[in-house]
């Protein structure tokens, strides 16, 4: 026993210390203290200063409320460190380290349990890790910013790993004659597992990327359903400890997943204002029960033609802007022959995809030996999981190709719960990163432990080794099964030049083609050798097992690299040079008025974030924003914002751009006071802005959101307040005159407060240039005196906010304290101490029962 243990330990200290070496040595730049340069993360720097600076200045007061992007909005988006969750700390202890090394350390150990929980051999367990954590999708992700979705998917192999592990303990496919143990031996373990689930889960939520989580979700009903079926058909016994293995996935899942209340709650809230609940205009285009835009949420679908890219990653040209070798691309050679210079940068960031998405950082490549070993696992295992993981494949491509097989998308959205929130639907893929190298890893364990016939597997390895190698050697001897090499983005181009690009475009499938048939061909060979009856097979097999780890390991390393490498990473002072304040920024910046806006428009408004690090802005850059804020710029901001670019046109200095300026009402009342033009001119001054607040002298009543909406474009905003059927009882009794005077300022600003000062001889709706938001915004008159009252908040002019102010000299003080916030960090805080007392009993209990057993 001890033995047995000390091996298990020593094994687990070389996986570790493996998985060490490669994810460090993958991205060696951050051990020289270089990060990578992420638009998205530069993106998130941006958005999330104000919330930051008041944070670290306020760490008992924290902001859940931002003026520094969408003219103000919470930032539940943003940020989630919420407090309350005990775990945090456990989950923050594993990222532990250099990111991205870290998210790949993550995902190695998580794969490498995966992969023992279904029985794989330690030595093939390592190989299968390797084929889960490098799959190039990663390094795409990695490489632009998407952290969150990153460490989402790293997590999600331990979940599975944790899932199995329990029904294992509990129904003992292994083992027989362990159905006739007591409960002691089954029970214990079934439990850590359920609690290890629990704890698993939690963090993979703590990643706080739904979208991930959802799809880890569908892949884990199925295996439960799948195990379900096997029970029931071949294994009645056992169904009881099914049942109880079950229950305890449930109910302990639920208080993992309850340890991210903190964050869940307030998410769900702010869901159901943004983009992701869906507009309330007629003619949306919402998925129906609100939801995203269906055309939206397909722009990025995977294309039918595209899925070969599965094996050869260059089948449909790679990214948008990838490398080529400069001394053999057709492009650069007829770039050197027109006399551009810098040619060498120009290799990096070519042209060369030519798929049917918008543009794309790279192919889903899961490796041309993994792919092979799948389709072989398909023909050669005949137990539950190949149909398991079958199924969760298919369904992961045909949710993928969302545009391309749209009624079954339009199905999806209407029937599956929460589906129609999620956006990128080609992201369905990574479920075969983790389905495709199980299936191929379980099939090559047991072809490697001699568990079937020669016969039959040299039949299936020949089948797979003619579906997959054939494809590339077709592909690779004519390039033009995969279409004409004509891309959206040659448009325009001169044909010298498009034929050039398609030139390099056929050699790069060509190339990708041949070392995927080279690839399948040699692994092909040693599985066929390692499997030959006769002496030393059992040596042959581990030799033909490291060589193919070992092929796996360089093929998804070297394509890995055109993805994510040394140009993509650079020093942290140049990566915060980006947010260095222009001139434009300080003149702003001079201006001492506790808040107006700022409308940048040297950026693409609303798909830039940087702004927002100075400014409180009118743009930035969210997929999850308000949808009335969504609905104002799709009906006047970017109309207003056009008028200004052709008032611009027509102006030689800034004083003729000042006197050009254009009606912009909207703009107006968002208390627009700065319009950034670019280049070294100084800012506009919009001298029409309303300011901070007003005092209006008339009520537009609308009979729903489309005339609320158009009231927008017809009325004075500065004395009519339009308010919707479901704010207007609170403008009840108030009679308003043109008569009646009164005075309103802003007297000091915080992220999550505003004071002001007013004084009116009569009751008065005031409108507010804030963003309304329906969950948080308290409104109190005189709150620092004995008779401080509370009084509501209410929309006005579609995003607004209003208050009928109470007569005479008073000041107001509004503060966002939403109740999900503390809500979640009660019972995030509770559930994260019951996950805890189960972990130490969990291992008590099983420490005991291998001391009492000497199991």
């Amino acid at each position: 026993m001890k033995n047995e243990l000390l091996k298990k330990v020593a094994i687990a200290a070389g996986a570790i210390v493996l998985f060490l070496a490669l994810a460090y040595g993958f991205v060696p730049q951050v051990l020289q203290g270089q990060i990578v340069n992420q638009s998205d993360i530069s993106g998130y720097v941006g958005m999330s200063q104000e919330m930051n600076e008041w944070n670290r200045q306020h760490p008992d007061d924290p902001t859940y409320w931002t003026g520094s992007m969408f003219s103000g909005m919470p930032t539940t988006a943003i940020s989630t460190r919420n407090g309350g969750d005990l775990t945090q700390p456990l989950y923050d202890l594993l990222l532990t380290g250099k990111r991205p090394a870290t998210y790949l350390f993550i995902a190695l150990l998580g794969a490498f349990l995966m992969m023992l929980a279904f029985g794989i051999s330690w030595p093939l367990a390592l190989g299968g890790a390797v084929a889960v954590a490098f799959c190039s999708y990663n390094f795409q992700i990695i490489q632009v910013g998407h952290n969150t979705k990153m460490q989402a998917i790293a997590f999600f192999p331990w979940v599975v790993a944790a899932v199995a592990y329990t029904y294992k303990s509990a129904i003992s496919d292994i083992k027989e004659d362990r159905m006739e143990l007591k409960w002691d031996q089954w029970l214990p373990a079934t439990v850590a597992g359920s609690v290890f689930f629990a704890l698993t889960l939690s963090f993979q939520i703590k990643a706080n990327h739904q979208q991930i989580t959802w799809y880890l979700a569908g892949f884990v009903l199925l295996y439960a359903l799948a195990e379900a079926i096997y029970v029931i058909a071949k294994k009645r016994d056992a169904l009881l400890r099914f049942i109880i293995a079950s229950a305890l996935l449930l109910v302990i899942g639920v208080i993992g997943i309850a340890t991210n209340v903190n964050k869940l709650l307030p998410l769900y809230k702010y869901t159901e204002e943004t983009m992701r609940g869906g507009s309330e205009l007629s003619g949306s285009g919402n998925s129906g029960e609100g939801g995203l835009d269906l055309g939206y949420a397909t722009a990025w679908s995977y294309g039918w033609e595209e899925l070969p890219n599965l094996m050869i990653p260059n089948f449909n040209g790679g990214a948008s802007a990838g490398a080529v070798n400069p001394d053999k691309s057709e492009t650069i050679r007829l770039l050197k022959r027109a006399g551009q210079g810098n040619l060498k940068e120009t290799a990096k960031n070519l042209p060369l995809y030519w798929g049917p998405q918008p543009f794309t950082a790279g192919p889903m490549y899961m490796g041309a030996i993994t792919v092979f070993l799948f389709i072989l696992g398909l023909f050669l295992c005949k137990g539950r999981e190949k149909w398991w993981l079958l199924a969760a494949s298919v369904l992961a491509v045909m949710l993928s190709l969302g545009s391309h097989m749209m009624a079954f998308t339009k199905l999806c959205f209407k029937v599956l719960p929460l589906y129609n929130k999620f956006r990128t639907v080609s992201m369905a893929l990574i479920v075969l990163q983790v389905s495709m190298p199980l299936l191929g890893f379980i099939a090559l364990d047991g072809i490697l432990k001699g568990s079937y016939d020669f016969k039959a597997f040299k039949k299936a390895s020949i089948a797979a080794f003619a579906i997959t190698a054939g494809f590339c050697l077709v592909a690779w001897l004519a390039p033009g099964i995969a279409g004409d090499f004509s891309a959206a983005s040659d448009a325009g181009m001169q044909d010298v030049l498009v034929s050039a690009l398609q030139a390099d475009r056929r050699m790069l499938l060509r190339n990708d083609a041949l070392a995927g048939f080279l690839l399948i061909t040699v692994s092909f060979a040693l599985l066929l050798w390692a499997s030959r009856p006769g002496a030393r097979a059992e040596n042959r097999r581990w030799i033909a097992a490291g060589i193919i780890c070992s092929l796996c390991l360089i093929s998804l390393f070297t394509v890995g690299k055109r993805y994510l490498n040394a140009d993509d990473f650079t020093t942290p002072r140049a990566f915060s040079k980006q947010f260095d304040k222009r001139p434009v920024d300080e003149f702003i910046l001079s201006d001492e008025d506790p808040s107006f806006r700022v409308l940048d428009l040297s950026v693409n408004t609303f798909n830039d974030s940087h702004p927002s690090y100075f400014h409180k802005s009118i743009g930035g850059y969210s997929p999850a924003k308000l949808q009335r804020y969504q609905d104002l710029i799709e009906h006047y901001l970017s109309k207003e914002i056009n008028s200004i670019f052709g008032s611009i046109k027509g102006a030689a200095t800034i004083s003729d751009v000042q006197a050009a300026l254009p009606k912009t009402p909207v703009l107006d009342a968002l208390n627009t006071r700065y319009i950034i033009i670019g280049g070294d001119y100084p800012p506009v001054v919009n001298e029409s802005a309303k300011g901070n607040a007003w005092f209006v002298d008339r009520i537009a009543a609308a009979s729903g959101p489309d005339e609320e909406i158009a009231l927008l474009g017809a009325a004075d905003l500065g004395s009519t307040a339009i308010v919707g059927k479901d704010y207007i009882s609170y403008t009840e009794g108030i009679t308003l005159s043109e008569a009646e005077e009164g005075a309103i300022e802003l007297t000091d600003y915080t992220p999550k407060s505003l004071r002001y000062r007013y004084s009116c001889p009569e009751d008065k709706v005031a409108v507010f240039s804030e963003i309304f938001y329906p969950r948080g915004w308290k409104a109190v008159v005189d709150p620092d005196s004995d008779n401080s009252v509370e009084i509501p908040v209410f929309r006005a002019d579609w995003t607004l906010r209003a208050a009928v102010l109470p007569k005479g000299d008073h000041e107001l003080l509004m503060t966002f304290e939403p109740e999900s916030y503390r809500t979640g960090a009660s019972i995030s805080r509770a559930s994260s101490a019951v996950l805890l007392v189960l972990l130490a009993l969990s291992l008590f209990g099983a420490a005991y029962i291998r001391r009492r057993t000497g199991k």
